[in-house]
């Protein structure tokens, strides 16, 4: 089967779990096209994620996506000088990155909210690249070494559940309470053979002290490691639990037992499903899901539909689906 494309660029960043399945996109395309040189556009801390990924060539990346960043970077993308640009953004700026770095043709990839981002990827882009077989899921690439490093700083060999609060100002209207946290934690290493880490960045550290001294099997591991080596621990965990962010997503492509807490958002126009995932959300509330990070029903850090998610749900989900061993 023969494309007119030998070498494209893929144009991703923002929202993590996306980036994530942009890989489908990827594998699809190489799978199909195995001579395909694939270049991908983000920002630092995705790249950090994508950097061991076998089927990218070349990864470019800028801290942040502004317009002077834009403009720099095209500069340089267009000495590339690619057949075609894949952008999954549709922004003003991806846009405008595209039009700068002047590929033969730009595929643009419309945000949509009623259809999970890899079936969307995947329509928008087999419908300009022909043959392409749909791949529903593509796991992070994590080299066995990052593995065995991130290893020596594990403080026990024994089984454990990752936490992820994600206390952080663009959580709002997903955040769940550090004290059901809290309880959670030590309901979990009472009825499980298993110890509990707590992650989340730097800037958290603080305020997830409230973890430590409680249970010497509770370890607050906030800021420890980045992104992926996040990801190599995570995947050393007999399962991860935590909000609508980064981690649940970093934890299912690794194929790991995932617990999604959700609220406002859905995890069905999130792509949030398949095997090794369990979702968590309100049963009462009608408004959900509204998208929205405040409440009209309530001006609090905390919106009802996560506060309607209690510790008793997530154990019982843990229970049912056997993801932990009791102790003996």
């Amino acid at each position: 089967m023969n494309c007119n494309f030998k070498k494209i660029l893929i144009i991703k960043y923002g929202s993590i779990s996306e980036i994530i399945d942009s890989l489908t996109i990827i594998k699809s395309l190489k799978n199909t096209y195995p001579e395909m040189e694939i270049d991908y556009f983000t920002e630092e801390i995705p790249a950090k994620l994508l950097s061991f990924e076998k089927n990218i060539n070349e990864i470019f990346s800028v801290e942040n996506i502004t317009f002077c960043e834009v403009f720099k970077s095209a500069r340089t993308l267009k000495s590339k000088e690619y057949d075609a640009t894949i952008d999954l953004n549709a922004s003003i700026k991806s846009y405008l990155l595209s039009l700068l770095i002047g590929a033969n043709q730009t595929i643009t990839v419309e945000n949509t909210q009623n259809i999970p981002p890899v079936k969307n990827y995947f329509k928008a882009i087999s419908e300009k690249i022909e043959g392409l077989d749909f791949v529903e899921k593509a796991e992070i690439q994590i080299k066995q070494d990052l593995q065995d490093h991130v290893q020596t700083a594990i403080p026990t060999d024994k089984d454990f559940v990752v936490i992820s609060t994600q206390t952080a100002k663009y959580s709002e209207g997903k955040k769940y309470r550090l004290n059901k946290f809290k309880e959670l934690a030590e309901q979990i290493v009472k009825k499980y053979d298993v110890e509990v880490f707590f992650t989340g960045t730097a800037d958290e550290r603080r305020a997830l002290e409230i973890f430590e001294n409680i249970n010497p099997k509770i370890h607050n591991f906030a800021g420890r490691f980045n992104i992926i080596e996040s990801a190599a621990f995570f995947k050393r965990a007999k399962c991860l639990i935590g909000i609508d962010s980064a981690p649940i997503y970093i934890s299912k492509s690794l194929s790991i037992p995932t617990i999604g807490l959700f609220g406002a958002t859905s995890p069905e126009n999130k792509g949030f499903s398949g095997e090794n995932t369990y979702t968590i959300k309100s049963e009462h509330l009608h408004c959900i899901p509204c998208g929205k990070s405040s409440c009209r029903l309530r001006n609090e850090e905390y919106t009802p539909c996560m506060d309607d998610i209690s510790v008793d749900e997530i154990l019982q989900t843990i229970e049912q689906n056997g993801l932990l061993a009791i102790k003996s």
